[in-house]
């Protein structure tokens, strides 16, 4: 049995998805799990506040494309007996441009903040080497969290390519056989 242009294409949207959400929820976790052992003042200064939006951003990723695979599972199998409608293609290029946009920032302030702080870390003269090596170690640990939302937000930036060309065709077909 032949796939159709259309099945893959919406089948290569729904693994994006789901790899996005398998990458985003290891990234929350990585960034709750996030801690040091040892106190080294009383309010933690060094948890950055930029770090609860980037834990919000990721979930956010994942809720979006929670909501979108049973979309693409529609597509999927509604393809085949009659035509999709834009108008759902529409909706869900929307929520992909928008969990795209959250994650970019996300991504951005969380690389931003760290990499400032780690500089600072790196260029001040501690009195006692620990906490420089637990403040380092600390920041290090949030960089590979972040690499994780950064996997995130590409394949979201592919979900989004994936909705794109899918409502471009709906626009210009008007009709689906299963064929293309």
């Amino acid at each position: 049995m032949a796939v159709s242009r259309w099945t893959a294409w919406v089948a290569a949207g729904l693994l994006a998805r789901l790899l996005m959400i398998a990458v985003l929820l290891m990234s929350v976790r990585f960034l709750l799990a996030n801690h040091t052992d040892v106190a080294l003042t009383d309010n933690d200064f060094y948890k950055l506040q930029t770090y609860p939006y980037v834990v919000a951003s990721g979930m956010l990723g994942v809720a979006g494309s929670v909501l979108q695979i049973p979309v693409a599972i529609y597509l999927m199998c509604k393809s085949k007996r009659m035509a999709t409608s834009p108008m759902i293609l529409d909706i869900s290029m929307g929520a992909d441009m928008v969990v795209s946009l959250v994650l970019t920032s996300g991504v951005s302030a969380g690389f931003g903040a760290t990499n400032d702080v780690l500089r600072y870390v790196r260029g001040v003269r501690w009195d006692d080497p620990t906490v420089k090596k637990i403040l380092e170690d600390y920041y290090d640990r949030a960089i590979v969290a972040l690499i994780f939302l950064l996997a995130g937000m590409l394949l979201s930036i592919c979900a989004t390519a994936v909705s794109a060309r899918l409502r471009s065709k709906a626009i210009n077909d008007r009709q689906f056989d299963g064929a293309a």
